[in-house]
């Protein structure tokens, strides 16, 4: 009995100091394991922050432009009733562009913050869409000035949709301002792509040259955007009058191109301005697609892991 007991003892004792070195071995076998295989998360947080952070701030951006485009509607009691109406508001081009910027800004920052690949995926696809219909709008704008007749071809007559504003003038005081800032900055007057674009005024029941029919005081006026005013001047509001009267022959006080010949000359005289501007609305929008597709194969890498 003693000697079967003092054996117990002795394997008890044998199994108390092999403990460590057990435990030990299974640490040293954890941390190789653990070195072989490195337990990392795919996804970069430069590039998920990256696009959360700068989708989070035209997010604001977006709902600032809607906010004031709604809040300028909510006071006026015009009616917008064509598309006319709707393109030369500046009220409902900032709702438009606020909606835009938000809902894009929406995706993008949800799927980001989330890692959603939904949310990644409508970001991109909206984004593209975008930059293709902007790189069309270009290619549209140097077609109709250096390719002569081609919009008439198809049957687009751009100088129509402003001459339709050009009537409208004093239908819409946010609508005048919007003309009148588009003639100071091109320095033009009427929509036609010539020299006699001021006449285009003659179609506005207000500024119409007929005197027999026309009785307002602005007969055979052009508005005092149409004039040439030198820094420091100050505004005279009837700068046009009688420009529209066949008796007038000395015409030097104002611009009489029309306003698409005006933005042909701006674009010509500023090619490399206009270019630059072009690239840079571009580049960061492919960027940001580049950035949501590279996020998006980071997910699902991590997600190939589970």
């Amino acid at each position: 009995m003693a000697a079967s007991g003092q054996t117990s003892r002795s394997t008890s004792q044998r199994r108390i100091s092999r403990a460590p070195a057990v435990i030990q071995e299974r640490i040293t076998h954890s941390l190789r394991r653990r070195r072989k295989t490195p337990d990392y998360s795919a996804v970069n947080p430069f590039v998920k922050y990256v696009l959360f952070f700068s989708n989070f701030v035209f997010l604001l951006v977006g709902i600032a432009f809607a906010a004031v485009g709604i809040y300028i509607l909510s006071g006026k009691t015009k009616s917008v009733t064509s598309f006319i109406d709707f393109i030369f508001d500046p009220a409902c081009v900032l709702c438009l562009a606020g909606f835009i910027i938000l809902v894009v800004a929406f995706f993008g920052c949800g799927g980001a913050l989330r890692e959603s690949r939904i949310f990644l995926r409508i970001y991109y696809i909206i984004l593209s869409i975008l930059l293709l219909l902007e790189i069309l709008l270009v290619i549209f704008i140097f077609v109709f000035y250096f390719v002569d007749g081609a919009f008439a071809k198809i049957g687009l007559y751009p100088e129509e949709a402003f001459r339709d504003a050009v009537k409208r003038y004093r239908d819409d005081p946010d609508m005048q301002g919007f003309i009148d800032n588009i003639q100071e900055l091109l320095s033009c007057c009427g929509a036609s792509n010539d020299d006699n674009g001021y006449m285009d005024w003659d179609a506005n029941p207000y500024f119409n040259c007929n005197k027999t029919a026309n009785l307002s005081p602005e007969a055979c006026t052009v508005p005092f955007s149409c004039c040439k005013i030198k820094a420091g001047d100050q505004i005279n509001y009837r700068c046009g009058a009688n420009m529209l009267s066949p008796s007038t022959t000395d015409r030097s006080g104002i611009y009489t191109q029309g306003c698409f010949k005006g933005l042909q000359e701006v674009i010509k005289s500023n090619i490399w301005i206009v270019g630059g501007t072009i690239l840079a609305i571009f580049i960061p929008q492919a960027f940001f697609i580049c950035l949501a597709k590279a996020l998006r194969s980071q997910i699902e890498e991590q997600m190939s892991k589970w």
